[in-house]
């Protein structure tokens, strides 16, 4: 038996309402326990609080009874029953405080007063006792005076207070037992407190002076870290606070959190709330099934109406996808662009069938050329979730290019997830052939045009009647006429009178015959003036215009005269080249008398080495027998001759490793090499020359070979050492061969400077000889220039230029100052 829709929708409201009226009292009840459980906390905080002011202020009046017996003299009393007494009105009238003591500073008690029971007495002398070995007296120490201390190191009972006070000549100590406040703190408030002190052991309650590894306070156990680290804490069990009796003593006081409230009442209205929300739910219930039941009918009358459209639409709809198949060029992809769908349409443009495109990649029809960057962007474009319209180019199955519009677009799931894409495409291969058709042609005007404007020829367009149509630039400069001037006029305007006649029967000739080449003829610039210019005619193939084409004859006298300079210059050329062999030889010649002097140099070295390391160790053995001679005036004069001595083997020595260096073949590989050590060997090998013509300073220090240090300075580049040395003493030496020239010995100077900028080593050398003539300044490092007059080939820098490039540096030569000046640029080599 079907049950009306009325009845499903009454049943329907009633489960609803229970649900929602169950839902509603359980967030209720948690937010009342909640609320509840936080009001709780906060009531236990407040109560903790006063119970430390509470504390603190009993504390203090216990300070204030011993800071006040500091202000009797007691002790200055001799009648033990007047000392008594004034101690039982001022102390003992408390019957927590056990005992009062005076002890001196150097811990002997002087006098004790013990309440034991409610007997207060005083202890005999001789039962005094030293209290230095009590645990509070080393922390009491050092009290300065007035100051109060308060400790409770009793172990077994920590609720025992020492209240000690700093005095003048003794100090003041009051035993106090805090048991009795502790117990009215865990009694007379609804909050029952637990008192803790440092060792954990509980202070008051039922379970006083257990320790707090006892199960009964299991809770507290889990926590103790937490406790004793912090001032205040609290969990969902307890609230914890910290008070101080000294830095390192305290007490914590604890209250429980009751978590099962009183709730009777709450939960009498609850049960109101929950039948209320019933009754209500069935009256609602009640009054809107039947309109609801109406409106039902309604709808599902309307859905009957709806399903009709919808079949009827779908019937339009696969009528509209057939004409779309026959006639719109579209696939559909997955998200691997694999083609799922084609249409009939797209298949017959491409020449395949259905069967050979669905299910392959559509790369397989997108033509090579296809540019890459185009590509990605559309790609990037529809991964990122927008559509691209864009131009791309494809190839059929028979191999023919094709152009299409494309109009890509993502699809995506219920999920919001790109899982294939669409593109529809429309052909514009014919559009595409036109433009660039459009565009061939464009580019040949230009390229004519070009042609045209630039050619050396002065060309001309003009028709049957001899009109300009069309002029170039080299035309109109020829005849120094503007294009809009000759534009005007006629072509038998531009010639002399005398020549219009004839010019006229060329025209007509070449009107018959086609063309008329290199005619010379005279023609009249604008101001008169005459020209020569060589004249050809040619019919275009409309038979309407001429091409009128003129050429200057004075390139033709320029070649004349190039002609008769050719064999001048070839003659040049030869003596040159000759020139250059001879120099080549020369060099070569030069080159093996070096290799040999080289050997010779290395041998000769070698040879006064050996004779040098003996003499200098003779002579080191000389100064220590000079040394152990007596103090006298040829000791004196001795010491001073062994050190000039020394200096010459020095001197020899240095000259003798600059000419084994020297000697050494060249590599051809690079290496690591400091160019300042480089710079001395150099220098060393010309002093002898360089000594009797000028000064020399090296980084702004004279040069002396008597005080060489090649690592003075470290710039290493990577070249080849013996050929950067050789392009030292080039320069060296020219920079000398000038500086000879200078008459006054104190203005020759030559400068060197080394230092390095932007990962560059540069060499700078500077003379005072005047500077490089202008004339030859520009070719100083061609061959065969030189500024010598009686020596020279001038092929030095020329050979230093060259060098310095293989080590793929730079030279360069400037004046400046009075002087030449020779830059060399080195790479530096990393370190």
């Amino acid at each position: 038996m079907r049950i009306p829709f009325y009845i499903k929708l009454f049943f329907t409201f009633i489960v609803f309402a229970i649900l929602l009226l169950g839902f509603a009292s359980f967030a209720f009840n948690n937010f009342y326990k909640v609320n509840n459980q936080k009001k709780e906390k906060e009531n236990i905080i407040n109560i903790l609080k006063h119970q430390e002011n509470s504390f603190k202020a009993y504390i203090k009046f216990f300070d204030e009874k011993i800071f006040l017996l500091s202000q009797k003299d007691f002790l200055e009393t001799e009648e033990k029953d007047e000392t008594l007494s004034l101690l039982k009105k001022i102390l003992f009238n408390n019957d927590n405080i056990l005992e009062f003591k005076v002890v001196s500073l150097d811990a002997q008690e002087i006098l004790k007063v013990v309440n034991k029971d409610g007997n207060i007495n005083i202890v005999e002398p001789d039962k005094l006792q030293n209290i230095y070995s009590n645990a509070y007296y080393k922390n009491v120490r050092t009290l300065k005076e007035e100051e109060i201390w308060h400790d409770n190191s009793n172990a077994e009972k920590p609720s025992i207070v020492n209240f000690i006070l700093r005095d003048k000549n003794y100090f003041l100590v009051l035993k106090v037992d805090l048991t009795s406040f502790f117990n009215d703190m865990y009694k007379n408030f609804d909050k029952k407190t637990l008192v803790l002190s440092n060792n954990d052991i509980v202070v008051n309650g039922e379970n006083k002076n257990l320790l707090l590894e006892n199960k009964k306070f299991e809770i507290y156990k889990k926590e103790l870290f937490n406790i004793k680290q912090n001032d205040y804490y609290s969990t969902n069990d307890f609230v914890s606070l910290k008070t101080y009796l000294n830095e390192n003593k305290y007490f914590i006081f604890i209250v429980n959190i009751e978590h099962e409230l009183n709730n009777d009442y709450f939960k009498e209205y609850y049960k109101s709330i929950i039948v209320i929300g019933l009754v209500l739910s069935i009256v609602l219930a009640l009054l809107f099934s039947e309109p609801i039941a109406k409106l039902n009918k309604k709808v599902e009358d309307e859905n009957k109406n709806l399903d009709l459209s919808i079949k009827k639409s779908f019937i339009e709809l696969n009528e509209n996808q057939e004409i779309m198949d026959k006639h719109i060029m579209f696939i559909r992809m997955n998200k691997n662009n694999a083609i799922l769908e084609i249409s009939s349409a797209f298949c017959y443009f491409l020449g395949f069938s259905k069967g050979e495109l669905i299910g392959h990649n559509y790369k397989m029809l997108i033509h090579k050329d296809t540019k890459k960057r185009e590509y990605i962007r559309l790609w990037k474009s529809v991964k990122d979730g927008k559509p691209y319209v864009g131009e791309i180019k494809g190839v059929k199955k028979d191999g023919e290019a094709f152009w299409v519009d494309l109009f890509v677009e993502p699809n995506f799931d219920n999920l919001k997830q790109i899982v294939g894409y669409t593109i529809i495409a429309y052909d514009t291969t014919n559009k595409k052939k036109i433009e660039d058709l459009y565009k061939d042609i464009n580019n040949q005007v230009e390229q004519y045009n070009a042609i045209f404007e630039n050619v050396n020829s002065g060309i001309a367009l003009i028709d049957l009647d001899g009109n300009f149509k069309k002029i170039n630039r080299t035309f109109s400069k020829f005849l120094e006429y503007k294009n809009e001037e000759l534009l005007e006029m006629k072509c038998i305007d531009i010639v002399p009178e005398s020549s219009k006649e004839l010019l006229s029967k060329i025209l007509k000739e070449a009107r018959d015959i086609g063309t008329i080449s290199k005619i010379e003829k005279i023609f009249m610039k604008k101001y008169g003036n005459l020209i020569h210019l060589e004249l050809s005619l040619s019919l275009l193939s409309d038979k309407k215009h001429f091409v009128f084409v003129v050429n200057s004859l004075e390139d033709k006298r320029k070649l004349q005269e190039l002609n008769q300079n050719l064999e001048l210059r070839i003659n040049q050329e030869v003596e040159k080249s000759i020139q250059k062999d001879k120099l080549h030889q020369q060099e070569q010649i030069k080159n093996a008398k070096l290799t040999s002097i080289g050997s010779l140099a290395a041998g000769i070295a070698h040879e006064i080495n050996t004779p040098l390391t003996y003499i200098k160790g003779n002579l080191e053995l000389m100064e220590y027998d000079i040394i152990d001679l007596p103090q006298s005036e040829i000791q004196e004069r001795m010491k001073h001759d062994s050190e000039k001595i020394k200096e010459g083997i020095n001197r020899i020595a240095n000259i003798v490793e600059s000419m084994r260096e020297m000697s050494q073949s060249s590599k051809e590989s690079k290496e690591k090499t400091n160019i300042y050590a480089t710079l001395i060997t150099s220098l060393t090998m010309a002093y002898n020359r360089s000594k009797q013509i000028c000064k020399i300073y090296l980084n702004a220090k004279l040069f002396d070979i008597d005080s060489i240090n090649k690592s003075e300075y470290e710039f290493f580049s990577k070249v080849q050492k013996q050929r950067i040395e050789q392009v030292w003493i080039i320069v060296i030496n020219n920079a000398l061969d000038e500086l000879i020239k200078v008459e006054d010995y104190e203005n020759r100077v030559l400068n060197i400077n080394i230092l390095e900028e932007n990962n560059e080593i540069i060499i700078r050398f500077k003379d005072s000889a005047g500077g490089i003539k202008k004339e030859i300044i520009d070719d100083i490092f061609e061959p065969f220039i030189s500024s010598k007059e009686h020596s020279g080939m001038g092929v030095g820098l020329n050979i230093a230029k060259k060098i310095v490039d293989e080590q793929d540096g730079v030279i360069k030569a400037y004046n400046e100052d009075f002087g030449a000046v020779f830059e060399i640029r080195l790479q530096k080599c990393e370190e």
